[in-house]
């Protein structure tokens, strides 16, 4: 009888749609420093029924190191295949979810899974990044990690160790942890919160715009979590995948709206979530409104705004903070020194987080 095969420390799951040209460099990244863990680590491919050169690029990367494959016979929305990897298919201990455009630094690998081996009484764990632009720091290869330029640091507040509450890291220099690659999660955390829920369509909800955050908020928000403030890969702003205006206003107007109307309801302090509010919220779902208005029009703009938001007084706020900012730019920024302050080019990793990268181009040209 054959013996069973032993259980990874980690689980790496890599969700991906049509996204070869990336794929391909961060695999190179990645798969040599698998190769160089053995059995501590394991790689899931979530392929969402990428209908580019998906297939022949993971074809050409199985000499670099082990992984395996995911094929969705058809694209299942961006929310299933994230929770397809660590729900269905992840047999670490954790699960890592990483995107096709994070490229690992040299030999981070390995320091993660030694914190991680230091820090099993944590079921989360926020690791630490660099920022780099596309397509200026892209690099054409990337073998056994990415050590080429960067412009930042991703969250430089945080510190190595543990924090007392998760929740303390919920603030808007850290985009309130709404990215999916932060955090390296007890993979048990993932399936006990998402065994029974059925999930509805992407960017109907807090669920399915940020399945990643949720997942802590609803089960370990009163949890301690350990700090890797190392950072050990380099995201690059303006390789991600989504971003068009419809999806920005629903994961503004929507899935954020309630991710924080959420927090609210949770026993954490007021000013987290005030915070959250007044310098990750407004400033930027105003940038959504404006840049609707840019892009659709302002008839068309508007009422697609004013379609997703409800009865939530706070989404109306930011939809007329919008309109002011469009058409009476001056007074606009007049009265909101502070709100411009926050968006100040580095002055807050807040103007560097996912969703926001996609107001860049708009802001250097709008000044």
């Amino acid at each position: 009888m054959m013996a069973a095969e032993p259980q990874p420390l980690l689980s790496i799951c890599i969700p991906t749609y049509n996204r070869a040209k990336f794929l391909r460099v961060m695999l190179q990244a990645l798969l040599p420093q698998v190769g160089d863990c053995g059995k501590d680590v394991e790689v899931w491919i979530l392929n969402n029924g990428s209908t580019d050169d998906t297939l022949q690029v993971l074809e050409e990367s199985r000499s670099l190191g082990p992984f395996q494959v995911k094929n969705q016979p058809e694209n299942i929305g961006p929310a299933r295949n994230i929770v397809d990897g660590p729900n269905k298919l992840a047999r670490g201990e954790y699960t890592w979810i990483l995107g096709d455009h994070n490229l690992l630094r040299p030999k981070s690998l390995k320091y993660v899974l030694g914190r991680l081996r230091e820090s099993q009484s944590f079921d989360v764990l926020y690791v630490n990044f660099q920022v780099a632009i596309y397509p200026d720091h892209w690099p054409e290869d990337a073998w056994g990690g990415y050590k080429g330029p960067f412009l930042y640091i991703g969250n430089p507040e945080i510190n190595d160790g543990p924090i007392a509450h998760w929740y303390e890291l919920l603030r808007p220099t850290s985009a309130a942890c709404t990215q999916n690659y932060v955090h390296i999660v007890r993979t048990r955390v993932w399936r006990d919160f998402w065994r029974s829920i059925e999930i509805s369509p992407d960017y109907s909800s807090s669920l399915t715009t940020y399945p990643h955050t949720m997942t802590l908020v609803q089960t370990r928000l009163q949890s301690q979590a350990m700090i890797i403030s190392t950072p050990c890969f380099t995201i690059f702003h303006g390789a991600q995948s989504w971003g068009n205006p419809r999806t920005r206003i629903k994961v503004y107007f929507v899935g954020l709206c309630e991710l924080l109307r959420t927090l609210e309801s949770k026993d954490i302090p007021r000013s987290i979530t005030k915070s959250l509010w007044n310098h990750f919220f407004y400033p930027e779902s105003t940038y959504v409104v404006f840049h609707a208005l840019e892009n659709l029009g302002r008839i068309r703009g508007m009422l697609l705004v004013i379609q997703h938001l409800g009865l939530d007084h706070k989404g109306w706020l930011a939809f007329f903070w919008g309109l002011l900012r469009y058409y009476l730019p001056g007074i606009y920024h007049a009265t909101t020194s502070d709100l411009n302050y926050s968006t100040t080019y580095r002055a807050w990793y807040l103007y560097n987080c996912r969703p926001v990268r996609w107001m860049r181009n708009l802001i250097f040209k709008d000044g």
